[in-house]
């Protein structure tokens, strides 16, 4: 669909009938749920304005096909995700045999405990945005798409807010009653450490073409996996031999060594089953929703009843109910850094299978998975002090159980290791990287290696407002300090009617650190369409 340009400042109130004017920054995954909420639920027309700054709209950078690799996995099931027009798996099989082909599919593939490949994904955002666009539209809302449009600023005046952007046709800007910041990842294309240059993993394609030789990667989970996936799929081929994934390289490509390494040097565990919804936690959800700020003490007490109550025999392996918030983590990686990672990664991935094939969750897994998501309710509640203990404690728990991978994503990791292409560090000290002639050189205390590049794929870091590059949002229009808002909404010091709300991944990360994925992503859409929609029942002005 051709884009269009947005009415300008002057005449934005020039409608017969004075609409709502809401703009979304941003065309992935969560601005697909945010149009969804808007354009089925609005009481009255909308006009809606699109920008996305790039040439496609809905996969946003995970699903985009100019930065992933067709090898490159989702980290969620067809089940988890939730639908937009239609489920995912209803979608693709209104697809010919061609498409599915296009897509590396067959109509066997098509399940709903399936991990498609990203690129599936972003196909299917893609194709539910049109969807959302010509329903919109049918609605009566005046819906228009922004290609190749980059919003430069945003500036809060006394009649809304005041967007500006740059196109292929020059620069311009418009009024809006309601901006929704939905961008979401940001790599930067090369990072620095220690005054030395790291690459970033994307655009994957950049990876392929690596030259063969030692190759570091910073970080052992997904982005990590995607990483080693790419290098070797440009190298050589996986494929089945008696049962059993193998990894061959090309004649003349094989002279290659991928290392990973992460503090803990441990790699991700496999995909497990589990029952939706997740079981409750009674004693966590009542201090979630007590309604009062709540103490991390307080919450990991509650916490600990309830696994014990889930699983008493997990908790007595960890210490038992005296387990404290400061000992729970050292207790639950205990046995997997005692482990070679790939003799863990072995066993662990025949339990998840087994669990998957019979569909019997483990009572211990499903708990931390529940307590993670009440948790992420109360984080918003803590204080500082709290905020900090709990990025030291729990967090690094929580990620590692809900960060689980495809069980392919373990295999194809077995595979390159048993091939002599894989290896697994852990750095456990602080790292320092140097220039070492034409390569580089890591050290970790009395460990030192090699690589002629060094790859970051530790994952999206968290921003601050200001990182969005959007000069009118600064202290004077936004005050100084720590940013905390409510409901997505940012705190403006100028009056006016305009609101702006901050989707932004990577600003939310500190303070909501489970935000990454698309259960989220349609979550704070649904909330913040919500919002808008409520306020747009209000009696306004004529144009």
């Amino acid at each position: 669909m051709a884009p269009r340009e947005p009415i300008p400042a002057q005449s934005a109130r020039s409608f017969p009938h004075a609409r709502p004017r809401v703009a979304i920054v941003g065309g992935g995954p969560t601005a697909v749920y945010t149009l969804r909420g808007l354009v089925t639920d609005a009481p009255v027309p909308l006009h809606i304005d699109l920008f996305e700054k790039g040439p496609s709209v809905g996969p946003g950078m995970p699903y985009s096909a100019a930065m992933n690799d067709p090898c490159m996995l989702s980290n969620i099931a067809s089940r988890e995700l939730p639908p937009v027009v239609q489920p995912l798996d209803d979608w693709l099989r209104t697809l010919d045999t061609k498409d599915l082909v296009g897509l590396r599919l067959c109509p066997g593939d098509i399940s709903e405990t399936a991990f498609y490949p990203r690129l599936v994904l972003g196909a299917y955002f893609t194709a539910q945005m049109a969807e959302l666009i010509a329903l919109g539209r049918r609605r009566g809302h005046r819906v228009e798409l922004h290609l190749r449009h980059e919003v430069t600023d945003l500036r809060p005046t006394a009649d809304g807010i005041n967007l500006d952007w740059r196109s292929p046709s020059g620069e311009a800007s418009a009024l809006y009653d309601e901006v929704v910041l939905a961008s979401g990842h940001r790599w930067p294309d090369r990072t620095r450490q220690d005054g030395v240059t790291l690459l970033s993993p994307w655009p994957a394609e950049k990876i392929a073409r690596l030259p063969d030789g030692e190759i570091g990667v910073l970080g052992s989970s997904l982005s990590a996996i995607d990483v080693a996936v790419t290098v070797a799929s440009a190298r050589g081929t996986f494929r089945d031999a008696q049962g059993q994934l193998v990894y061959e390289a090309l004649e003349g490509r094989g002279d290659f060594r991928l290392t990973l390494m992460s503090r803990k040097g441990l790699l991700p565990e496999a995909d497990f089953w589990y029952d939706l919804p997740l079981p409750e936690l009674p004693a966590l959800a009542r201090v979630a929703r007590s309604g009062e700020a709540a103490s991390l003490t307080r919450a990991f007490d509650a916490f600990r009843a309830d696994l014990n109550a889930a699983d008493p025999a997990y908790l007595a392996a960890l210490g038992g109910v005296q387990t404290s918030l400061e000992t729970f983590c050292d207790a639950y990686f205990a046995a997997r850094l005692a482990a070679d990672p790939f003799d863990w990664a072995e066993r662990n991935l025949t339990e998840a299978m087994r669990s998957t094939e019979t569909r019997r969750a483990i009572p211990w897994r499903s708990a931390l998975l529940r307590a993670h998501e009440l948790f992420e309710e109360l984080l918003p509640t803590f204080t500082e002090a709290d905020l900090a203990r709990f990025h030291a404690t729990l967090k690094p728990v929580f990620t590692d159980c809900y960060a689980c991978v495809p069980h392919a994503s373990i295999l194809r990791l077995l595979a390159l290791h048993r091939s002599g292409h894989l290896e697994v560090l852990g750095l456990r000290e602080e790292q320092e990287i140097s220039r070492n002639g034409e390569g580089l050189e890591m050290r970790a205390g009395s460990w030192s290696r090699c690589f002629d590049v060094l790859i970051d794929a530790r994952g999206q870091q968290p921003m601050t407002l200001a990182d969005l590059g959007f000069p009118s949002l600064g202290p004077e229009s936004l005050g100084a300090g720590s940013l905390r808002f409510e409901d997505f909404v940012l705190p403006l010091r100028v009056p006016g009617p305009g609101r702006i709300h901050c989707l932004a991944l990577p600003v939310l990360l500190r303070r909501q650190p489970f935000v990454q994925g698309l259960v989220n992503a349609c979550e704070m859409g649904s909330a913040t369409a919500d919002l808008i929609c409520g306020a747009s029942a209000r009696p306004r002005r004529a144009g």
